[in-house]
């Protein structure tokens, strides 16, 4: 009984994030809703490396997952991936991500304005629903082929 507790709460962690960059982007917290969209988008990431290749890649940051990824899908080692998951998805991460760290860098020097940082919130959770819909797709065509 209590392991199926604890795995519900997993669950709820996640969507309890989604929640709260929900909140952030409703209040004007942009920065923190981005944040919470990067945490979001390395369990992702790292939840579909654990689906290709079968090991958690608990040691990557956002970056290697996405490298990472990239790699699988450009080498194709896993051809059926490659129907779920769009390279341009994978860049379009990379972009944002790097976007993140430059207002990060211009935030001490430079005052960023209110619209940039609602672009890069608002970009995420476009970003983290097609990513979303993607590893959906994989999983359930990954469950239904059952490989052998």
């Amino acid at each position: 009984m209590k392991r199926k507790k604890s795995k519900t709460a997993k669950k709820s962690d996640s969507k309890k994030m989604i929640e709260k960059a929900g909140l952030a982007i409703k209040h004007a917290f942009y920065l923190e809703a981005s944040f919470i969209l990067a945490t979001l988008f390395e369990q992702k990431l790292k939840k579909l490396l654990g689906r290709i290749e079968n090991q958690p890649g608990s040691g990557f940051t956002l970056e290697q997952s996405i490298k990472r990824v990239k790699y699988i899908l450009v080498s194709e080692k896993v051809p059926d991936i490659t129907s779920y998951v769009d390279v341009a998805l994978i860049d379009n991460l990379r972009i944002w991500k790097n976007q993140r760290n430059e207002i990060l860098k211009d935030m001490p020097d430079v005052h960023v304005s209110q619209a940039r940082l609602e672009r890069l919130a608002t970009d995420g959770v476009r970003l983290y629903k097609e990513l979303n819909k993607a590893a959906k797709a994989f999983k359930s065509a990954g469950n239904s082929e059952s490989s052998g």
